[in-house]
């Protein structure tokens, strides 16, 4: 999911520096003794349901980079979610999201205590990845979504296949 939403990003030219991760927890984790002991909040159906978690990452800068953007969300992740709990649902938002145009600092303050060199290695490697998503996203909008996938969406938990041939999250 967080792939697909930098690819998002950088098909409709902006950047992010900061993510939202929701995740909610199914009610049977409340059928299990002594499985959960925190709070407990009520679902739109009227169900009793352990208290979703919620967490926000922010990035030193802004980017569309999968790899950054990935290596964050699973940071958050690994705080914030209970792992003996079963997940109903997982929600993942970008926010201050600007075009990627409007957000390019033509003036930066000198910093001694920066390594400028690690800077623009790093710079240079983002502008590589951005390249190499720009040609995903080429592929995929010429032969579709399912054109190029990563081989752990063969796996039996994979769920990247089955979305993508649904629209609006309902079968076509």
């Amino acid at each position: 999911m967080v792939e697909l939403l930098a690819l998002d990003l950088v098909k409709k030219r902006l950047v992010t520096n900061q993510i939202v991760l929701d995740i909610g927890y199914d009610k049977d984790n409340l059928n299990v003794p002594n499985l959960y002991k925190g709070e407990i909040t009520v679902d739109k159906y009227g169900r009793n349901i352990p208290k979703n978690a919620h967490g926000t990452v922010n990035i030193d800068h802004r980017t569309s980079s999968s790899k950054i953007i990935i290596n964050s969300v699973v940071n958050l992740y690994n705080e914030i979610v209970n792992n003996k709990l079963l997940i109903r649902r997982i929600n993942i938002t970008a926010n201050n999201v600007v075009n990627e145009n409007t957000c390019e600092e033509k003036n930066e303050q000198i910093n001694i205590f920066v390594n400028y060199e690690e800077l623009n290695k790093k710079r240079k490697q983002e502008q590589k990845e951005r390249e190499l998503q720009k040609a995903i996203i080429d592929i995929k909008d010429k032969y579709g979504k399912n054109a190029i996938i990563k081989g752990m969406n063969l796996q039996e938990e994979g769920t990247t296949i089955e979305r993508n041939k649904q629209v609006g999250g309902h079968s076509e």
